[in-house]
């Protein structure tokens, strides 16, 4: 009986852990990786523990989500997200689209005790630049303390645009990245330096890429086919009627794939090797990749689906946790119902795993079962123990359970009425035996970081909504001319001075005034709108002003790239 109901709890537990997935993003601080994931059923945001190291833990409370202000997010909703450490705890700054479409920021500081987040601001970033596709990708960079956010989205004709953030500014429109044809809204981007790559799906048989140089523009190529106009005759000036293929054969194809996926990842790892992944139309996960000024696609491990699960559906969603210096690359997708990681730092691919959803004395993570992905055959199952078996033939004890659930809920009422009648015998009163069984519902036990609900979470208020008055013409950064472009008379707040349009300070991003983040980096809040670098912007001033970027990853220049023109330092 013991046996039968432990049986019974376990399958109803990896039902709850089953996973309604939307939109995925994830990243790399000094602990390990973090990500965060859409529900598709409720649309909050769900989240891995934020203490964790090195694995992230992912409870299944489908309660636990990042917490928000005014901007919620949407329903299938794009995800974007990075993130830092400081001296003190952790930092996660996400992107998504709220109800209106528009693009928001959540800066999310992390509880160490209960490895919850906890919202510190909310700030709508994409005001002022041309209109989001209501179904765009997004995707986002933090190039450092100084260059700050990077943040790439679709506009409603599928022209590529970028948004940004600098120590020394505020969000502004950075403009197009490119005009180049699309056929899905993925996006995904990665950097080593001040040296940036955009790609997204260009058709059934190439994926387009966007790259930035030194010459302020960002160049446009294909792959597998190239384009006839190549170098820097090919760049976001560049009209999509003027962006053609070359009839040439190309050198390989891409495998699985027909365009239409709902994401891509890209990472880069020491070597300044780019690599882009995506779930093929056969729902198993390829890596193509540009080495030797060259793009091709990658070998699979040769572990297999053992490394590289089957995915639950087609073109489905994934998140990527990079770190250029180590080359750590971890990846995360859907598959069985579960969210999975997949590890191929230093290149080396390892087993897939599941995410566990507490942290105990047990291994934090367990093997991909068959059920999800992995072939039974090549499993070993030697040595398993009953729970082992009984996690690998889930589906076959629920369908047992299933038929013979009236003739056992028969007989466990006369046994359970028989103990009764014993135990009143021997104790009046005694409502059940100590030792009787009882089969309740599942109940999911976490650790001390993970017993903690969102409704616990302290209350914020609501910061003063932002006075427009007018509009003024502003002096473009990064050494362009001043340009025709309007902003919005809506100053961030200096600490010792005066608010730049009114006398009186508004709202801002919480002021760190000396913080120090990994690596020593102390940040002031600015006080001076002008950048200063080399590239074209137009600004559409916001009240926040907020110095939280992490420490800048100052990383060799990139000697990669196509192999016909200088790239940015």
């Amino acid at each position: 009986m013991a046996k039968f109901t432990s049986i019974f709890r376990l399958s109803i537990w990896l039902l709850a852990g089953h996973v309604s997935c939307g939109s995925i993003a994830a990243w790399w601080n000094s602990r390990g990786p973090s990500f965060i994931i859409q529900d598709d059923d409720t649309g909050g945001i769900r989240y891995s523990l934020c203490n964790g190291n090195h694995t992230p833990i992912f409870p299944d409370d489908k309660t636990l989500t990042t917490p928000y202000i005014n901007h919620p997010p949407k329903n299938k909703s794009s995800l974007a997200a990075t993130g830092w450490t400081d001296s003190d705890t952790a930092w996660a700054s996400i992107f998504y689209l709220d109800n209106n479409d528009n693009i928001v920021n959540a800066l999310l500081k992390c509880n160490w005790d209960t490895g919850h987040w906890e919202i510190t601001g909310e700030y709508i970033t994409s005001e002022g630049s041309p209109k989001v596709a209501p179904t765009s990708a997004l995707s986002a960079v933090l190039l450092g303390s100084t260059d700050g956010y990077r943040v790439f989205y679709n506009d409603l004709d599928g022209i590529l645009h970028q948004i940004g953030y600098t120590s020394a500014t505020t969000w502004a429109y950075y403009g197009t990245v490119s005009h180049d044809t699309t056929s899905a809204q993925a996006i995904a981007s990665t950097f080593s330096g001040k040296n940036i790559s955009v790609v997204r799906p260009r058709d059934d048989k190439n994926i387009g890429v966007s790259r930035w140089y030194t010459d302020n523009l960002w160049h446009i190529s294909t792959f597998p086919e190239p384009l006839t106009l190549q170098g820097n005759k090919s760049t976001n000036a560049t009209q999509a009627s003027d962006l053609k293929l070359s009839s040439d054969n190309p050198p390989f194809n891409l495998p699985a794939w027909d365009g239409n996926l709902s994401a891509l990842a890209m990472g880069i790892d020491s070597q300044y090797t780019r690599s882009v992944f995506y779930i093929g139309t056969d729902r198993r996960l390829y890596q193509v990749g540009n080495k030797n000024y060259q793009w091709s696609v990658f070998n699979r491990p040769s572990a297999g689906d053992n490394a590289w699960p089957l995915a639950d559906r087609a073109g489905a969603p994934i998140g990527i946790a990079n770190d250029f210096s180590t080359s750590i690359m971890r990846l995360y997708y859907m598959s069985g119902g579960r969210v999975v990681e997949v590890n191929g730092d230093g290149g080396i691919w390892q087993t897939a795993t599941v995410l566990a959803s507490s942290n105990s004395s047990q291994p934090t993570n367990s093997p991909v079962p068959s059920s999800i992905g992995v072939p039974p055959a090549e499993q070993d199952e030697g040595g398993l123990s009953d729970g082992a078996k009984v996690g690998i033939s889930v589906g076959v004890t629920l369908g047992v359970i299933s038929l013979a659930g009236m003739a056992f809920a028969f007989w466990f009422l006369r046994w359970r009425q028989r103990k009764l009648d014993e135990a009143a015998a021997e104790a009046a009163g005694s409502a059940r035996s100590p030792g009787s069984a009882y089969v309740g519902p599942a109940t999911t036990t976490f650790s001390a970081a993970g017993d903690q609900t969102v409704n616990n979470l302290p209350k914020y208020s609501t910061p003063p909504p932002q006075a427009a008055t007018g509009y003024s013409p502003l002096q473009t950064a990064y050494g362009q001319p001043q340009q025709g472009v309007y902003s919005s008379q809506q100053m961030a707040y200096a600490p010792g001075a005066e608010s730049y349009a009114h006398g009186t300070p508004v709202a801002a991003y919480p002021q760190q005034a000396g913080f120090v983040q990994d690596g020593g980096w102390a940040y002031t809040t600015p006080t001076t709108m002008d950048n200063g670098a080399p590239q074209q912007q137009y600004y559409y001033q916001q009240q926040q002003q907020h110095p939280h970027e992490m420490p800048e990853q100052r990383r060799p220049v990139e000697m990669m790239g196509e192999g016909h023109y200088n790239e940015a330092p």
